[in-house]
């Protein structure tokens, strides 16, 4: 799970640190239709470009992965990967704002390396052992979007 050489060290701490947030979903389900919903969509959209980029220069030429193997950056960062994949195809889309599904961005933008990595991630089997049902994540997350619009209201 731990690189060997000080290079492939720095490339996962690059990783992490550059693309750590890019699966970040929430500010997207907690904005308005229109500008700002559309503001926080590009700036997701961007942060796939660039995840792609990083991954078509520093990944594995080998493999799906970061490198040859799957590593400690790819285990940290494979939770918000099943979230963001599940959460918001399931929460966009309505009420006025467009569908977001991060793997059809990926077609869209052609991001095949992205979306090559992602794929991984999602099938790698230790991810999906220790990951949440999609459907308790559904669950979950519909309530807590409930519960915070009942608090705004207040």
């Amino acid at each position: 799970l731990l690189p060997t050489s000080p290079e492939s060290r720095a490339t996962v701490r690059l990783f992490t640190e550059l693309c750590g947030s890019t699966f970040s979903y929430f500010s997207l389900l907690r904005s308005d239709k229109g500008t700002d919903f559309d503001t926080t969509l590009q700036t997701f959209r961007e942060g796939l470009v660039h995840a792609n980029a990083f991954l078509v220069q520093k990944g594995s030429q080998k493999g799906p992965f970061l490198s040859e193997d799957f590593w400690l950056a790819e285990c940290n960062i494979a939770p918000s990967v099943q979230r963001c994949c599940t959460i918001l195809p399931e929460f966009t889309g309505k009420n006025g704002t467009p569908l977001v599904d991060p793997l059809a961005i990926c077609d869209e933008l052609d991001l095949s390396r992205l979306k090559q990595w992602i794929e991984a991630v999602l099938s790698r089997p230790s991810v999906i052992k220790t990951g949440v049902s999609q459907k308790i994540m559904i669950k979950n997350t519909g309530s807590m979007l409930e519960r915070m619009a009942a608090m705004s209201k207040k």
